[in-house]
């Protein structure tokens, strides 16, 4: 490549990012915030936005906050609505610290306690906290217990010192022994959670391999049929690790846990889906778990698909990486169809392939439900 392309080619990729970590940035105003079917927690800055469905109260709704979701106090209330309200912001809270909001209707209804989905760090796009999920049972996921994320290469000191506030003792780690030498976890010195190796390396997926194969050319057909085929094999092959993994959070002293992989997307959303189907969560509910990826990192996914066809020469077209990036419906149905066409159900994959017995699993759900 002659001098002269190179460096217009470098000058664009230099404006490229800077557009598109300005379009990060921005947040929606909360008038563009669209109806929620659960309540739900988003930060703005130092305040948080807390919504739910109408049917959750016909009065008032006070919301009281604590650091621990077990008990959270209330004596004074940090917000309180008028009736019919579906909505109110609370401030005043620290934002280097984690808080849990009980929100307490006035219509005599049940409580319930929600917080934020994604935690608020500055090196990880994709940290969320699977808790506040109801199961068909009528229980909620407890939070504070289990998060996903993606890599932790990039953690902040601050980041740090959050997750020292969080009390991790477990980081189930499904990255590849090349990824994790790439991209080493950052992690809190004091009370450093321990690590468990637990390595799914999947042909094809490989973030160096594919870089190179992007690099040189790929369409989004071939990228498809490998994501699909990536998905099956998390069952056909890789099933060693997510009993590994059952097994380390059916120890209480592996709580809070985090599992995590290079994007927490993949990987990750496989493990979280099986924990919550585990657990008694309807599949409705995993799915949108496992969707919510898009959202979370829908910045990242539209810098890097202005970037490639830079980085590729225009081998590759950024449409031809939407394969890649997003997290797909009919990627994780792929594994769930495995599961059935193989064991028949998930309680008979749980329990035959993942020695999940039916005592361990309500094992689990005395601790993980409330």
């Amino acid at each position: 490549m002659q001098p002269k392309f190179r460096n217009a080619a470098l000058a664009l990729a230099a404006v490229l990012a800077v557009t598109v970590s300005a379009c990060v940035g921005n947040r929606p105003r909360f008038e563009e915030l669209a109806p929620v079917s659960r309540p739900e927690v988003e930060r703005f800055g130092e305040l948080l936005r807390v919504r739910w469905p109408a049917s959750f109260s016909l009065g008032s709704v006070s919301v009281f906050a604590g650091t621990d979701p077990n008990r959270i106090p209330r004596e004074k209330p940090v917000a309180r609505t008028l009736a019919l309200a579906t909505a109110v912001t609370v401030k005043g809270l620290d934002p280097s610290n984690r808080y849990y909001l009980e929100l307490v209707p006035g219509s005599g209804g049940s409580s319930r306690i929600v917080a934020e989905r994604r935690l608020p760090l500055q090196g990880t796009d994709n940290f969320r906290d699977i808790g506040g999920y109801a199961t068909q049972d009528g229980r909620f996921v407890r939070w504070g217990l289990l998060y996903r994320s993606n890599n932790l290469a990039d953690l902040s000191n601050d980041d740090l010192r959050y997750l020292t506030r969080l009390r991790v003792r477990l980081v189930c780690d499904f990255r590849s022994e090349p990824e994790r030498r790439r991209d080493p976890n950052r992690s809190p010195v004091e009370n450093a959670p321990e690590t468990a190796e637990l390595t799914i390396q999947v042909e094809g997926v490989d973030p160096g391999a594919m870089q190179e194969r992007i690099r040189t050319g790929v369409h989004a057909d071939e990228l498809e049929t490998i994501m699909l085929n990536a998905y099956r094999s998390f069952v056909t092959e890789h099933s060693d690790q997510w009993a590994a993994m059952f097994e380390r959070l059916s120890d209480t002293n592996s709580l809070p846990t985090i599992v995590h992989c290079t994007a927490g997307k993949d990987r990750t959303g496989f493990a979280s889906a099986m924990v919550l189907l585990a657990l008694g969560v309807p599949e409705k509910t995993v799915f949108e778990d496992y969707m919510a990826t898009n959202r979370y990192r829908e910045g990242y996914n539209r810098w890097i698909s202005r970037l490639v066809p830079i980085y590729s020469l225009f081998r590759t077209r950024g449409s031809d990486l939407e394969p890649l990036l997003a997290a797909r419906r009919p990627y994780l149905q792929a594994s769930f169809d495995t599961i059935h066409e193989q064991y028949g159900s998930v309680d008979a994959y749980l329990e035959e392939r993942l020695g999940v017995t039916p005592e361990e699993r309500e094992q689990l759900r005395q601790v993980f439900l409330r």
